[in-house]
């Protein structure tokens, strides 16, 4: 009686273990664990060039790499007067206003806006097309899986 109660007992913490020490996994691959400890105060960020897409724009790294597959956490910096154009993602993107405000169009017009201030939130599934722009100096907060993406959407010029 008592080994069987030993065993109800251990089984389940071994079971854990193992699935804790294999890592689990989806779809055959394997998921990637958050860092261990990450923990930054706004004046250790660490601002660089923005990308070519968005030059004049300054980006902060919080965790993992935008460029690579899985998840990142990337600060974005705006100057005021900033412009984004018309653009979609390849990824879903999660987007929170740390400061400023900023002015989000759906579509590839820059027409009715939703202005958010800070605080505010907004998620989009893959290839919306939106354009954006800020009046002041604005950071946001992306916060999702890479390879992250900005594909710039032309608008074909007109023909006579």
């Amino acid at each position: 009686m008592l080994k069987r109660k030993w065993l109800l007992i251990a089984i389940p913490f071994w079971v854990l273990f193992v699935i804790v020490s294999v890592g689990f996994s989806v779809g055959g691959k394997k998921m990637v664990m958050a860092a261990e400890k990450i923990v930054l105060t706004p004046d250790e960020l660490q601002w660089k060039e923005g990308p070519p897409a968005l030059p004049y724009a300054k980006i902060a790294i919080l965790e993992g790499d935008p460029n690579k597959r899985g998840f990142f956490v990337m600060r974005i910096k705006l100057p005021a007067g900033t412009k984004i154009p018309t653009h979609v993602h390849k990824n879903i993107e999660r987007v929170t206003i740390i400061s400023g405000k900023f002015n989000l169009a759906m579509g590839d017009k820059p027409e009715n806006p939703r202005v958010l201030p800070a605080g505010s939130y907004f998620s989009f599934q893959p290839n919306i097309v939106h354009n954006a722009w800020v009046d002041e100096e604005t950071v946001l907060q992306i916060s999702t899986t890479g390879p992250w993406t900005f594909k710039p959407i032309k608008k074909e010029a007109k023909k006579d």
